[in-house]
C-alpha cells in the first residue's frame, strides 16, 4: 500500500518527529554526537551491520571474538555482520520472505523462518501489527527456538525481533558466564524494566541516532562470571 501525504499531514509528521527527537535528547543528551546519522545515512546499516546506532555497533565490535556462538531473534544486517566476524550464528526470523532474501546472500549461518500463528500463549502486543499481520500474532515456537541450546552455552544472544520481552526472559539462562544478552530499542516502555530480570548482571546502555533517523537505545547485559 502506498501512503500519500498531503502538505498538512507532512507538517504534522515532521512536527511529531521533532517532538520525539527533542524528548529523546532530553533523556539522552549525549546522543547529539550521533545526529550525523540523520543526514549522512550509512548504506551498510541493515545490509552488512546491525541497524543500531554507531556507538552500540562499535561496542559490540570490541567484544566479539571469532568462533563465538551467537543466537539472534531478527535476521538481516546483523546476521551478515556476525558471520563476517567469524561467529557461529543461529538466526530466527518471523518473515519467511525476508529469510529467503537473507539466505540468498549465501551466509554461513543457520537462518530459520518461524512465522507467527493464529493462536498460542504468547502474542506480540507492542510492535506494529504490519510486521506480522494482525492474524498471526502468536510466537510461541519462535520464542522457543533457543530452547535447543543448553544452559550457559551461548556467547551472545541478540533480541531484536518479535515478542522481545518474552525472548529476553527465555534467553537469560542460555547465556554463558561472561557472555552478552543484548536488546535493541531497550528505551521502549515495555522493555525498560527488563534489567530487573538479571540482577547482578553488568549493564551498558548506548543511545544514538540510527540511519532510520530514530533516536534509540541498545542495551548490553553481561552475565556474571
Amino acid at each position: 500500500m502506498t501512503l500519500t501525504y498531503t502538505p498538512t499531514r507532512a507538517r504534522r509528521s515532521y512536527g511529531k518527529y521533532a517532538v520525539n527527537v527533542a524528548s529523546g535528547l532530553a533523556r539522552y543528551p549525549g546522543a547529539i554526537t550521533s545526529i550525523g546519522a540523520v543526514f549522512r545515512p550509512d548504506p551498510a546499516l541493515g545490509v552488512n551491520r546491525p541497524w543500531w546506532n554507531r556507538g552500540a555497533i562499535s561496542y559490540l565490535d570490541s567484544q566479539l571474538r571469532s568462533g563465538q556462538q551467537v543466537f539472534e531473534w531478527g535476521s538481516g544486517g546483523s546476521t551478515a555482520w556476525f558471520v563476517e566476524k567469524g561467529a557461529r550464528v543461529t538466526s530466527v526470523e518471523h518473515n519467511p520472505e525476508w529469510v529467503e532474501k537473507v539466505k540468498g546472500r549465501h551466509l554461513d549461518a543457520d537462518i530459520r523462518a518461524i512465522p507467527g500463528r493464529t493462536a498460542g500463549a504468547v502474542a506480540e502486543r507492542y510492535l506494529t501489527t504490519d510486521l506480522c499481520g494482525a492474524e498471526n500474532r502468536y510466537f510461541d515456537d519462535y520464542i522457543a527456538a533457543i530452547d535447543e541450546f543448553p544452559g550457559g552455552s551461548l556467547d551472545i544472544v541478540l533480541v531484536d525481533g518479535m515478542c522481545r520481552a518474552e525472548c529476553f526472559r527465555r534467553a537469560v539462562p542460555k547465556v554463558r558466564p561472561g557472555g552478552l544478552l543484548i536488546i535493541d530499542d531497550s528505551d521502549m516502555p515495555p522493555f525498560r524494566s527488563l534489567w530487573k530480570l538479571v540482577p547482578g548482571w553488568q549493564k551498558k546502555a548506548l543511545a544514538g541516532f540510527k540511519a532510520s533517523k530514530d533516536l534509540r537505545q541498545t542495551t548490553f547485559f553481561r552475565c556474571p562470571r
